[in-house]
């Protein structure tokens, strides 16, 4: 696992970003290019929006986690006060926690393939559904049966709602792709500093510090950068730190 953690962060773009590093320092030793930058300009342009994205990338991680305990609790709940009803028959109450199964399994099946857009178009379906269930069995429920079912229901598919629109709309794209721009830009912003370092004083060895110096800083922002990528969608499974949605799973005998 920590092998995998430690390479899930190389990709193109850090090759690129080296590459890119590497290109400017040579282009600017030949121009013989002296400029100073102050680091805190290269704070203010890149680190700066860079933390805050894996900030709110984090942050909708945890807010998707509260929101999956929830819907799961809810299914649960509304299954129990369905089977809790005697005059419904077994096979009526079998057919609504089969809806309520197939509800949940479609509806992550739309946030792991978000593309999946016949997923997501039936989960919304299956609300009616259930409502209508309610509805035609309405002589079987007390007054509290009923109005809690209805309630339970709602608020199951407001949690629907939510992470469907967490999924949706993540952290500025804006912000992201200026991030990125910035990342790519940053060798040729802050080499001349480096070179101009570097040429106070005449040992050699200084000159390959300098390059080492500016491929390290180019490469963990771009290793940055790429862990924002991977946190910014926690429900396609395909990063470290996705929400493991089997933990989230409803097994048919929990509502039996």
């Amino acid at each position: 696992m920590f092998k995998q953690s430690i390479f899930s962060v190389f990709n193109k773009r850090i090759v690129i970003v080296i590459l890119d590093a590497l290109f400017v320092f040579w282009l600017y030793t030949k121009l013989d290019l002296k400029m100073m930058v102050d680091l805190y300009i290269i704070s203010i342009a890149i680190v700066f929006p860079l933390v805050f994205t894996i900030t709110s990338a984090f942050n909708k991680r945890q807010d998707s986690l509260k929101h999956f305990s929830s819907l799961r609790t809810k299914i649960i709940e509304l299954s129990n006060i369905v089977s809790a009803v005697k005059k419904i028959t077994t096979a009526n109450k079998k057919k609504f926690n089969q809806l309520l199964l197939k509800t949940h399994k479609e509806f992550y099946g739309s946030l792991i393939n978000s593309s999946n857009e016949s997923d997501r178009f039936n989960s919304r379906l299956h609300s009616k559904e259930i409502f209508d269930f309610i509805i035609q069995n309405n002589q079987h429920f007390s007054e509290i049966e009923k109005n809690r079912s209805l309630v339970v229901k709602s608020e199951i598919f407001t949690k629907i709602e939510l992470l469907r629109a967490l999924e949706s709309h993540g952290t500025p794209l804006s912000l992201r792709n200026y991030c990125l721009i910035f990342i790519y830009l940053f060798p040729w912003i802050y080499t001349p500093s480096l070179i101009q370092d570097v040429s106070i004083t005449s040992q050699d060895y200084n000159t390959y510090m300098a390059i080492v110096f500016s491929i390290f800083i180019s490469f963990i922002l771009m290793a940055l950068f790429n862990v924002q990528s991977f946190i910014e969608n926690p429900f396609d499974q395909k990063g470290l730190d996705d929400i493991k949605m089997n933990d989230f799973e409803i097994k048919g005998q929990e509502l039996d």
